[in-house]
């Protein structure tokens, strides 16, 4: 069941120029992957239970589907090392 709509936030849209080229690049594919399937990426466990992950090289995108309204909200895209702080 694809998600009809994917909302990156402001504060996440600004972190993306900082990211590096090769994951620059990437990340269209990797966000209509989500978009396409958004149950793709890893179910994360603990407090994070409500959110999905999906790798890119060292990177990490944490979004959540909402299948009611069919949206993902993407709440992250950081290098593995922080992005679970």
């Amino acid at each position: 069941m694809p998600a009809n709509r994917v909302i990156v936030p402001e504060k996440v849209r600004k972190k993306i120029h900082k990211l590096p080229q090769f994951i620059q690049y990437r990340l269209p594919q990797a966000l209509l992957e989500i978009k396409n399937n958004p149950l793709v990426g890893t179910k994360l466990h603990g407090g994070l239970d409500t959110y999905h992950k999906l790798r890119i090289g060292d990177y990490r995108i944490v979004y959540s589907f909402d299948s009611k309204t069919s949206t993902i909200v993407v709440l992250k895209i950081e290098h593995r090392q922080g992005v679970y702080k």
